[in-house]
């Protein structure tokens, strides 16, 4: 927003010394959206500069958390770069939607630890266009039995990331366990009219068209970073040999 106004203002002013120069009002408009265009790139940038140091340091000390030994080592390094992110919070009124994304980022941090009721604020006034973290939210609000502020975040979830079937699949798996299988099915009919050829959203009509549950699994962990159920324990001991073949592979 300051971006914009200082733009205008740069624009204002070359506008001001147009009018001294030529004596017309019209001379200043060439100038005006030159400078204003100009101004508005620039103080964008310096901006973004600023910001991406602050995203970028927060983010190199989350790629450290799955190497510590213990569980509160884990946490309170995540607690550090939640405290670096919210640093950003400084330029939230020189860009747009800044804040959002940055509860967006905080609340997954939280709700990924099962820091549910840390994770709800931050989820709540998120980034509408960030599908996982709109999600998460709807996923939080069903784990709450909020049934009726579910139903109006996943709406909203899918409206501003319609072209993601995952999101649609989950929330019709929550109106499912609430034991709305014909509002699921709706769902997943409206989903298979923006995406017809989607096979798990088709497989998954077929199941509630016959009485049965909603499968995630062939999603695997985009589906369980929302904590609605475990993986197999065959994916996560997968998970941990993949990891262990990474830190072998760093120290040859």
């Amino acid at each position: 927003m300051l971006n914009l106004i200082f733009s205008i203002l740069a624009g204002a002013a070359a506008w001001g010394i147009s009018l001294l120069i030529f004596d017309s009002i019209w001379s200043g408009l060439l100038p005006f959206f030159i400078v204003f265009i100009v101004a508005f790139i620039l103080f964008n940038r310096m901006t973004q500069k600023k910001i991406s140091a602050i995203m970028n340091n927060a983010q190199s000390m989350m790629m450290n958390v799955q190497s510590l030994p213990s569980e509160l080592a884990k946490r309170n390094l995540i607690d550090k770069c939640i405290a670096e992110f919210k640093k950003a919070y400084a330029y939230n009124n020189y860009a747009f939607f800044l804040k959002q994304q940055i509860n967006s980022q905080i609340g997954s941090l939280y709700y990924v630890q099962k820091r549910f009721k840390d994770a709800e604020p931050y989820l709540k006034d998120g980034f509408p266009m960030q599908g996982p973290t709109m999600c998460m939210y709807g996923c939080l609000l069903y784990k709450d039995k909020k049934e009726k502020e579910m139903i109006e975040q996943f709406e909203k979830t899918v409206k501003f990331n319609k072209k993601e079937p995952l999101y649609w699949n989950v929330y019709a798996w929550c109106l499912n366990q609430l034991k709305k299988r014909d509002e699921a099915i709706a769902v997943l009919n409206r989903c298979l009219a923006q995406h017809p050829s989607d096979k798990i959203t088709r497989d998954n009509l077929d199941l509630l068209k016959n009485s049965a549950k909603v499968k995630m699994t062939p999603y695997e962990m985009q589906w369980y970073q929302f904590l609605l159920e475990d993986p197999p324990q065959a994916m996560i001991q997968k998970m941990l040999l993949d990891k262990h073949s990474v830190v072998r592979s760093h120290h040859h």
